[in-house]
């Protein structure tokens, strides 16, 4: 079983999302999964950084910028057993994606499991943006205006 840590960015490839690297350790290059399927990452588990065994919710969305590249996350945190909680906006620079590689399968065909780690405590989890349709509409306009986003 391998496990790597890693900060991921999207890259628009022959019409797919695929998931590559920003900065990988020399050590992982080898271990490298080469893509990532935004499929496999919605729905993959969030945890705290501060507490990797406590559970804040499931990915539901990956929000992109123009350029293509993951902004945020959005994360349905809150809920109980998977039901309920509110959709809130995890920037890029507040989480990273660990990838469990089980490389002991016959024919190397390992199955990969994903899960994100939020650099955030439950408090200020609870301070991120809420997700809705006016939030998105609102910060659309500001980063077609700015260029940039506000959260």
């Amino acid at each position: 079983m391998k496990k790597r840590v890693m900060t991921i960015a999207v890259a628009a490839m022959a019409g797919g999302l695929a998931f590559g690297t920003q900065a990988v350790a020399e050590e992982d290059l080898r271990t490298a999964q080469g893509l990532y399927s935004a499929n496999d990452i919605i729905g993959a588990n969030v945890y705290h950084a501060d507490d990797p065994d406590d559970e804040v919710g499931t990915v539901e969305n990956i929000l992109l910028d123009d350029d293509r590249q993951v902004t945020a996350l959005v994360v349905n945190a809150g809920g109980l057993w998977g039901m309920g909680g509110d959709d809130v906006v995890v920037d890029v620079d507040q989480f990273s994606l660990e990838t469990e590689l089980d490389d002991d399968q016959m024919f190397g065909d390992g199955n990969v499991t994903h899960r994100i780690v939020v650099d955030a405590s439950e408090e200020e989890l609870e301070n991120f943006p809420e997700y809705n349709e006016d939030w998105f509409n609102e910060e659309r306009e500001q980063r077609r205006t700015d260029g940039e986003g506000s959260w």
